[in-house]
């Protein structure tokens, strides 16, 4: 153990103290499992920046986050990361139950089976989307296709399959809204925005004919026609890419593009979630993870989630 980290476990010898006894009151964890964990405590309470107690009443789920994407990138085996991330769980519970932390920031902790934080999301540079729109032909029913499809990308978020399992009975001209069918059979209906809509009209009307046999509303060019896959939606992308000229990348950068773009222009994560269609709070969180600023603004939406509100 370095000295600074001995000087911050005198530091904080009460808390350690105070923690190693709830685990083995409230946890009924064992005597040499409960050294471990405020053992592994340490090298979090270092990495605070000033004192121990000073720094726990400041805690935030900004800096909490911070410190778990630093853990994510020290390349250590995802079986340390787990154990990292399940200590600081229960500290921050602690925390939480002792009075020393405002809010039950251990709820902001993801779980680290499907911790992807390590891999920030990456949305296309500005422009990109224009130029990408500005490759396409609209006077040909590939371009009218091309364009409703990267419309639903960037102006919804949508998955490739999600567009590819697309209906025609899902869109609701009327009302102005989409259905959208996600992972694990989820169906959730979202606002239309104006442009998609009009997009995919053109699409339908002038694009996909009267081509019978299939509700899908996305269909191939070319004899035999029929449903356009998943993979052949990321192919749609690239080909783009390709007529403007810029480095290839696949569609689920696009739905990054979109999220980022939502947070940026001032959305809540509450509202990204329910358009991403997330089932928790903290998967929607990556993407705060590209502007700090703007992390530091949401905060105050953290509580809400910390009380356990954190499905649609």
């Amino acid at each position: 153990m370095s000295k600074y980290r001995e000087r911050r476990r005198g530091d904080a010898q009460q808390v350690l103290e105070e923690f190693e006894d709830w685990l083995l009151r409230e946890r009924s964890v064992k005597e040499s499992t409960a050294r471990v964990y405020a053992d592994r405590v340490v090298g979090f309470l270092a990495w605070l920046p000033a004192s121990v107690e000073e720094s726990l009443r400041a805690l935030t789920p900004a800096t909490v986050m911070e410190w778990v994407n630093l853990a994510a990138k020290r390349g250590q085996k995802p079986s340390t990361l787990r154990k990292q991330l399940v200590m600081l769980r229960s500290f921050l519970r602690f925390c939480h139950r002792t009075g020393r932390v405002g809010q039950d920031l251990a709820r902001v902790v993801p779980n680290a089976a499907g911790w992807r934080l390590s891999s920030i999301p990456d949305p296309v540079p500005e422009g990109t989307v224009q130029e990408l729109l500005g490759s396409l032909d609209l006077q040909a029913p590939k371009g009218l296709r091309d364009r409703a499809i990267l419309l639903l990308l960037t102006g919804l978020g949508l998955r490739a399959g999600e567009i590819a399992g697309l209906r025609l009975g899902d869109i609701g001209w009327r009302t102005g809204t989409i259905r959208v069918r996600g992972k694990g059979d989820r169906a959730d209906e979202l606002p239309l925005p104006e442009e998609v809509g009009c997009a995919l009209e053109e699409y339908v009307l002038h694009g996909r004919g009267g081509r019978a046999g299939y509700d899908e509303v996305f269909l191939t060019m070319f004899e035999p026609v029929r449903p356009v896959a998943p993979n052949g939606i990321g192919k749609i992308v690239r080909m783009a890419c390709a007529r403007a000229g810029i480095t290839e990348f696949g569609p689920h950068r696009l739905r990054h593009t979109f999220a980022t773009g939502m947070l940026a222009s001032g959305a809540t994560l509450q509202e990204v979630q329910g358009l991403l269609r997330h089932a928790q709070l903290r998967t929607t969180a990556i993407y705060t993870k590209v502007d700090h600023a703007r992390l530091t603004q949401l905060v105050p939406e953290w509580p809400a989630a910390a009380e356990g509100r954190w499905g649609r």
